[in-house]
């Protein structure tokens, strides 16, 4: 960055808060701290990505055996206990290039750095959006079959929705929708207290306007958890922590109607990692100005897909 020298009368890219930290970093540091993919998958690695096409490492959580009923003097039989390791490639990888006449930067003046700081909030949420729809597609594509359609559970007695034949959620079943994507986690015994989670589209909001979510005289004591007092959805439906989210993965079905992917899962369900793992500020030489350019990778896979359950619905009135 010794390129970038204040002039007179003005802050240069040197002084600015970007530059100073790393503008790159902040950007990866905002994308954490904001978004809601590390409340929904495992992003826990030991070490910074730093290049395309690294792995990482992952630890799966052991089954330990069932207990053994024991009588005097028997001899014990061992379960064998092996860590059971997954690696995940970093195979995916975008660009960002943001070019700034210097004009544009000695206009600036001293709104420069607050104007910076903006385009920083800008790529942050590009960021996100294509990440967001990768992890979210991703999920859907890797979830356990027998935890997604009409057939799903451990007797195959669950209709989920699946192309073709999605379930109409209306007001009145919309509980048991939800029920149902419970049911599916608990039978395959990855249901933990706390760290359950669905992804819901905001087009779902109309449905549960209308459904005992949205009454207040039907909540008890959680008078706060109705619609019809913030227009918020509820913090928690069926003991899933909600996200609310435009990116789920969407459908326009056979039937002529959209359909959602509705996604749930236990947190640690999904591993992602992502960074960016190259910034630097570039003076172009047949122009005067400078460019912001940045290498994104990131990769994820399904560590547990059987703790993930997918509904396809349509909603109704």
């Amino acid at each position: 960055m010794s390129g970038f020298k204040s002039a007179s009368g003005y802050g240069g890219l040197e002084s600015t808060p970007l530059a100073q930290i790393g503008y790159y970093n902040q950007i990866i540091a905002q994308a954490w701290e904001r978004d809601f993919l590390p409340e929904i998958t495992n992003t826990e690695i030991d070490e910074r990505l730093t290049e395309c096409n690294q792995t990482v490492q992952f630890i799966r959580q052991p089954k330990v055996g069932k207990w053994r009923k024991y009588e005097k003097n028997q001899e014990l039989i061992a379960n064998q206990l092996t860590p059971d390791g997954f690696t995940l490639g970093i195979c995916n990888a975008a660009y960002q290039d943001i070019k700034i006449d210097k004009m544009d930067i000695k206009r600036a003046c001293e709104r420069w750095a607050a104007w910076e700081a903006s385009f920083l909030e800008s790529t942050y949420q590009s960021l996100t959006e294509m990440w967001r729809t990768w992890v979210l597609t991703a999920m859907v594509l890797e979830a356990a079959p027998e935890n997604k359609g009409n057939n799903a559970g451990l007797r195959g007695d669950v209709m989920l929705g699946q192309p073709g034949a999605p379930l109409t959620v209306t007001p009145e079943n919309v509980q048991r929708a939800f029920a149902r994507l419970q049911r599916i986690l608990r039978d395959r015994q990855r249901w933990e207290e706390g760290k359950m989670f669905v992804i819901i589209p905001t087009a779902l909001k109309e449905v549960l306007s209308m459904s005992p979510y949205a009454r207040a005289d039907w909540m008890g004591d959680c008078v706060s958890c109705s619609m019809n007092i913030d227009g918020l959805l509820p913090k928690q439906l069926w003991g899933f922590n909600v996200i609310e989210s435009t990116y789920a993965p969407t459908a326009v079905d056979q039937t002529g109607d959209l359909a959602y992917y509705i996604i749930a899962g236990h947190r640690e369900a999904f591993a992602f990692a992502a960074d960016i793992i190259e910034g630097r500020l570039v003076e172009p030489s047949r122009t005067f100005g400078v460019e912001y350019q940045m290498l994104a990778v990131w990769g994820g896979k399904a560590i547990y897909d059987d703790a993930l359950a997918i509904g396809y619905w349509t909603f109704g009135e």
